[in-house]
Parts: structure tokens; C-alpha cells; sequence
């Protein structure tokens, strides 16, 4: 059963636990030498794209003023601010394949999620050692289609997919959630993790909007609708 509680507490025990970690690394560690993510192919998704609301245009403002002339930094733009509902698989895919959506996902998609709006409340910055996150509870209902969709996926070809996109974790993932900030390094510089110390109570609010099945780049800058 959905508790908003427990997943707000999830919240609050991941940035603890990235609070430690950074104490006991006060300097930003190695550096990746690879990108988190392919960011020349696309992927499989399912998400929203809200309207960008006054205080998370003011958030992502701030945070690239933060990232300027570092190139490990790597923030997200106004223009793909998105939530993700559930990531189906990696990045693999090229702009040719989009013609080629697998018909049975498709049918998937529609008969659980098609046409559900999600709301996502009580915005609030989540730490994580290298990246920096706003995530929120979702309504009730946003949470049991996506439990719905998830089981459907699961029980059908796809599940191989879904093993390579999110490795042996139960799902689906508890977050509900954007990336906005990630740092090519084990660990935030202090300016980043500063910035989470002083606004790691506000409330950024909420965002609405329907569900999306689309081929997107990594940061959905790039979108193609199923």
C-alpha cells in the first residue's frame, strides 16, 4: 500500500547517508572518465514534462550559476525539466528506430497508463554523492498505474529490458523524481553541497501533467513521442 510518509522518509535517509558520505570526502574524489549516460543514442521512457513553475526555473537558475566554467558539471535545462514515471530501458537506441516501436509495449502502455495525469507534491531537493535531484510524493493513483505498468512489463519480453535498464533492484524504483545536477566526479564540489545544506528543507511546490511514452535522449532535450 502507498504511504507518502515512507517515501518522504526515504527522501530524508538517502541525503543523510550522501551527508556522511561527503564528510568523509571532503574533496570531490576521481574523476569519471566516462559520461553517466550514452548522450548520442536514446532510450525508452516514460515521463512527464511539466510546466516549468516559478520556483524550479529560480532552482535550475541557481544551480547553473553554480556549474559555470566547470565542465564537470553537467546541469539540467529549462527546456528538459521532466519527471520520470518508469525508464524502461538504456540508452541504445538511434532516431532511425523510432519508426519501429514494438506494437505489444504500445498496447501496454495504453490499456495502464495512457491518459493519466501524474501530480508530483512536496518538491524538495534529494542528495546523492555525485548529483543532486527534486523529488516529491505522487498522488495515489499516479502510484498504482505505474505499479500497474510495471507488472505488465514485467510479465512479458520486455523484462529483459528492464534487467538491463535497472539491474536487480526491485521494481519499480521508489523515486519519483528529476536529475538536476550531475557531476562527472565520485563527490559534489563544496559549493554544490553547500547549496543542498541551505535548501535541503524548502518545498518546491508541486508539477502536473500526463504521461508520456517517448524515445528521449539522457536529459529529454530531445523527444519523440510513441
Amino acid at each position: 500500500m502507498f504511504n507518502p510518509n515512507k517515501l518522504q522518509k526515504l527522501y530524508s535517509m538517502t541525503s543523510e547517508d550522501t551527508l556522511a558520505k561527503w564528510t568523509m570526502h571532503p574533496d570531490c574524489g576521481e574523476v569519471m572518465q566516462q559520461a553517466f549516460y550514452d548522450q548520442h543514442k536514446l532510450a525508452i521512457t516514460s515521463g512527464i514534462k511539466p510546466p516549468l513553475t516559478a520556483p524550479l526555473r529560480d532552482l535550475l537558475y541557481e544551480i547553473s550559476e553554480l556549474a559555470q566554467h566547470d565542465p564537470l558539471a553537467d546541469v539540467m535545462p529549462l527546456s528538459g525539466l521532466h519527471f520520470t514515471f518508469f525508464a524502461i530501458t538504456m540508452p541504445v537506441y538511434q532516431r532511425a528506430d523510432i519508426a519501429d516501436t514494438d506494437p505489444y509495449l504500445l498496447a501496454i502502455f495504453a490499456r495502464q497508463v495512457k491518459n493519466q495525469t501524474v501530480t508530483i507534491n512536496n518538491l524538495r531537493l534529494v542528495a546523492l554523492p555525485n548529483q543532486l535531484l527534486i523529488a516529491g510524493t505522487p498522488d495515489v493513483k499516479s502510484y498504482e498505474a505505474k505499479e500497474a505498468f510495471v507488472r505488465q512489463l514485467l510479465d512479458s519480453p520486455w523484462r529483459d529490458k528492464l534487467r538491463e535498464r535497472h539491474g536487480d533492484i526491485p521494481l519499480p524504483p521508489p523515486f519519483w523524481h528529476s536529475t538536476i545536477l550531475r557531476y562527472q566526479a565520485d563527490f559534489l564540489p563544496a559549493r554544490f553541497r553547500e547549496y543542498f545544506m541551505a535548501h535541503q528543507a524548502d518545498n518546491y511546490g508541486k508539477v502536473s501533467s500526463a504521461v508520456r511514452l517517448a524515445f528521449t535522449n539522457y536529459n529529454w532535450t530531445e523527444m519523440y513521442d510513441c
